[in-house]
């Protein structure tokens, strides 16, 4: 599987999103994604993994990071990690624009169809239909990933300077 098979099933996945509806949709396409990893192979749900991982690392940004403190009111470590789950369960254009630019996610998370930045459940399809097919635990990411967030660390203090667009949100709520 290759990077473009991997963010065309991530699109595929979205398309049961109802922007109509505020609830539902993390849970919608959760499901259809797995109905999608099904139809694979073991070892492209193997891969579908890796590519997955590998966009986690990617989005291990301290900007990333920001954004989504000021977006959800504070993000711990593994408000993150489901942050990041999240931020690939949206798209190609939508990651790449995030990692290219955090503040471009504040045209995003208000969105209709949003109903949350954290979607943890979207990280684990790959091993549910994995397992499901299978009936043996989905094998470990090879490789180990970043030990911290790339780039520049942050303080809330910095907040307001670091991510005008995101803070001027914040200020509003």
């Amino acid at each position: 599987m290759n990077t473009e098979e991997f963010w065309a099933i991530i699109e595929s996945s979205r398309r049961v999103v109802n922007p109509e509806r505020a609830d539902g949709n993390s849970r919608r396409q959760a499901e259809e994604l797995w109905k999608q990893l099904s139809r694979l192979s073991p070892e492209e749900i193997v891969e579908f993994g890796a590519h997955f991982q590998d966009k986690m690392d990617v989005a291990y940004h301290w900007d990333l990071w920001g954004a989504a403190y000021l977006v959800a009111g504070g993000c711990s470590d593994d408000g993150f990690t489901d942050f990041r789950s999240w931020l690939i369960s949206m798209g190609r254009r939508v990651f790449e624009d995030a990692v290219s630019n955090a503040e471009s996610l504040l045209r995003v998370v208000d969105s209709p169809g949003v109903e949350d930045v954290f979607f943890e459940e979207f990280r684990y399809v790959p091993a549910r239909a994995y397992e499901a097919l299978t009936g043996r635990d989905f094998p470990a990411h090879e490789g180990a990933g970043p030990t911290a967030p790339a780039g520049e660390e942050w303080s809330e203090q910095e907040l307001a300077h670091r991510f005008p667009a995101f803070w001027a949100r914040h200020q509003r709520e």
